[in-house]
C-alpha cells in the first residue's frame, strides 16, 4: 500500500446470505465481478454482525461501537453526537458521498409524518418527537458526515422515481407479475436493468467516483444496495440466469426445536406454512437473480475505478448488514432466531496493490469495520469505538479474529408515546454469545426455560440443541457467564474518567 491518501467504496447490500456468493463456494450464484475482488483480497468466511436488523447493524458497522452502547436498538434513530466512518474521513480531507440505502433515520416516519418520499440525513427533523439534542452546528456532522447523497431505500423511492420520470416515465405504470401461491412480494420487476433500482444506485455512485477522480482530493463513496432484501423481486433478464431447480429445498426445523423458542418469535415459521416446493424454489431464484443484478452494478464500478485510474488508490468493502433465511430451516426473511444463516455476512476487503486472494477463518464483527477502515486508510480513530482495528495485522499477514462474536436484538416497541410508528416487525429479544465451537442463544424478556445451545465443531448446520441436555449443563454455564462477562465489557467507554474523584 502507498503513504499517500487512498480512497474508500464501501459498498453494502442488505440481507444478503455469506453463503451467495461464487467466491465462498456456492457453484449456483452468478457474481464473478464480487469475486473478482475476492480474488485481489481478503474473503471473510466468519465474518457476523451485531444485530440482525438494519438500523442497528449498519450504525454499528459505520460507528465501531455496540448497538446496546449508541444506542439503536433493532430499529431507531442514530443519535447525532455518535461519530460515523463518513465523518472521520471528511475530517481528514476526504470527498464523502452515500448513493442508496443508509438508514440511519426511520422510513415510515419520515413518509408518513414527515411527508417526505426521499431518505433525510438531517437529524433535526426528527429531534424533537425523538426527544433527543441536535449537536451544536458542525459541518463535518452535517447529514452524518455525507456531503453528497442520493437516497433509495426500501419504501422510500423518490429519488428513483424523480429519475424514471426524466429517462423512462412509462414505467411508472409498469405492473408487478406476482407469482401464483406465493407471498405477495414475491414478483418480476418492473423494471428492465438499467433501469433497475440496483442499477440507479451503482449508475449514482460510479458518477460520484468519475467526478472526484479530477478533484484532487481523496473520496470515501458509500454504495448500498437495497436488494437481497425482500421483496423477491429482479428483472425477468436476471431471474432466466437461474433455474429453480438448481435449488434444493432446505430441511425444515423440527417441533421439538420451534418450542426452544419464544411463541411470539416462534411465529415466524407460520408463514411457509401451505407453501409448495415449486415457491419455494421461485423464491431461492428471485433471491439469487437479485444478488446477480447487485453482481453487474459491481462490475460497473470497477470498471468506472479503472477507467478514472482509481482502482489501484482504492480500498474497496464489501459486505451486508444481514444474512437471510431464505427458506432454510422452513423460515423467511430475519426474524428474531439467531442462526448464522442471518448473522453471517459477506465481507471481503481489497487493499491497492493486491496481495490479496486470501481467506481469513477468523471471526471478525462489523463493529470492526469502522476502526479498520480507519486504520487501513492511516487515519486515527476516533475514542468510543469499541470494535478492533485489524489493519495491521491485514497489512502483516498475521491472525485476524476474536474469541467470539457478540450480536442481540430488542422487543418490538408497542408504546405510542414513545415510538409513533408501531414497526409490527419480527423482533423479539436474544442475545448471542458465539466462539469457533460453541453457540449461546438465550431470550432475556421470555424466561430461561428458551434457549439453545449449538456444538458448532461436530453440528455446524445447527441442528442439536443442546441447550437442555443434563450432559452439556458444564458447557452452557460456562457461555452464559461467557456472555455475562463480555456484555459487561460492552459497557459505552465514553466519556472517560478523569480522576478517582
Amino acid at each position: 500500500m502507498t503513504d499517500k491518501p487512498i480512497n474508500v467504496l464501501w459498498i453494502m447490500t442488505d440481507q444478503q446470505r455469506a453463503d451467495s456468493l461464487g467466491c465462498m463456494g456456492n457453484g449456483a450464484a452468478r457474481t464473478p465481478n464480487i469475486d473478482s475482488i475476492a480474488e485481489q483480497g481478503l474473503l471473510f468466511s466468519n465474518a457476523y454482525c451485531q444485530c440482525p436488523a438494519s438500523m442497528a447493524s449498519r450504525a454499528a458497522a459505520l460507528t465501531g461501537r455496540y448497538p446496546s452502547a449508541i444506542p439503536v436498538r433493532g430499529m431507531g434513530l442514530l443519535p447525532p453526537d455518535e461519530v460515523t466512518t463518513p465523518e472521520m474521513f471528511q475530517r481528514n480531507g476526504y470527498s464523502t458521498g452515500c448513493f442508496g440505502k443508509l438508514h440511519f433515520t426511520p422510513q415510515l416516519y419520515t413518509r408518513e409524518v414527515l411527508g417526505s418520499d426521499k431518505p433525510i440525513l438531517d437529524v433535526g427533523a426528527y429531534a424533537k418527537d425523538a426527544q433527543i439534542e441536535c449537536v451544536p452546528d458542525d459541518p463535518f456532522k452535517k447529514n452524518y458526515g455525507f456531503q453528497a447523497h442520493v437516497g433509495c431505500d426500501d419504501t422510500l423511492q423518490g429519488e428513483h422515481r424523480r429519475w424514471l420520470e426524466k429517462v423512462k416515465p412509462e414505467l411508472l405504470a409498469a405492473e408487478k407479475q406476482t407469482v401464483e401461491g406465493g407471498p405477495g412480494d414475491l414478483y418480476v420487476s418492473p423494471y428492465p436493468p438499467g433501469y433497475h433500482q440496483s442499477t440507479f444506485i451503482a449508475k449514482n455512485a460510479a458518477d460520484y467516483i468519475r467526478k472526484q477522480a479530477d478533484g484532487g482530493k481523496p473520496w470515501f463513496t458509500f454504495c448500498s444496495f437495497i436488494a437481497p432484501h425482500h421483496p423477491f423481486e429482479a428483472p425477468e433478464q436476471h431471474i432466466n440466469r437461474f433455474s429453480p431447480e438448481m435449488f434444493d429445498i432446505p430441511a425444515q426445523s423440527n417441533d421439538s426445536e420451534k418450542m426452544s423458542i419464544p411463541e411470539t418469535v416462534r411465529e415466524a415459521w407460520e408463514e411457509m406454512e401451505g407453501w409448495t416446493d415449486t415457491v419455494k424454489r421461485k423464491i431461492m431464484q428471485h433471491y439469487y437473480a437479485s444478488v446477480s443484478l447487485i453482481d453487474d452494478g459491481v462490475g460497473l464500478l470497477l470498471k468506472t475505478l479503472a477507467e478514472a485510474g482509481e482502482l489501484e488508490k482504492t480500498i474497496i468493502v464489501y459486505t451486508s448488514d444481514h444474512g437471510e433465511f431464505l427458506c432454510n430451516r422452513g423460515l423467511l426473511r430475519k426474524p428474531s432466531i439467531h442462526y448464522d444463516d442471518t448473522l453471517n455476512v459477506p465481507l471481503i476487503i481489497s487493499l491497492p496493490g493486491g496481495g490479496g486472494g486470501k481467506r481469513v477463518n477468523g471471526l471478525i464483527e462489523l463493529t470492526d469495520l469502522h476502526p479498520t477502515v480507519l486504520g487501513l486508510a492511516g487515519l486515527d480513530i476516533n475514542p468510543g469505538v469499541q470494535g478492533i482495528d485489524w489493519s495491521g495485522p491485514i497489512k502483516n499477514n498475521a491472525a485476524t479474529g476474536k474469541k467470539s462474536i457478540y450480536a442481540e436484538n430488542y422487543d418490538d416497541p408497542f408504546d405510542k408515546d414513545q415510538c409513533m410508528i408501531v414497526s409490527g416487525g419480527p423482533y423479539g429479544a436474544v442475545q448471542t454469545l458465539r466462539t469457533e465451537q460453541w453457540k449461546l442463544n438465550i431470550y432475556p424478556t421470555a424466561g430461561r426455560e428458551y434457549g439453545q445451545l449449538f456444538d458448532l465443531e461436530n453440528d455446524p448446520g445447527e441442528t442439536v440443541n443442546l441447550y437442555r441436555d443434563p450432559d452439556y449443563s458444564n458447557e452452557r454455564e460456562e457461555m452464559l457467564w461467557e456472555l455475562s462477562s463480555r456484555r459487561f465489557g460492552q459497557a459505552d467507554p465514553l466519556p472517560h474518567i478523569l480522576s478517582q474523584w
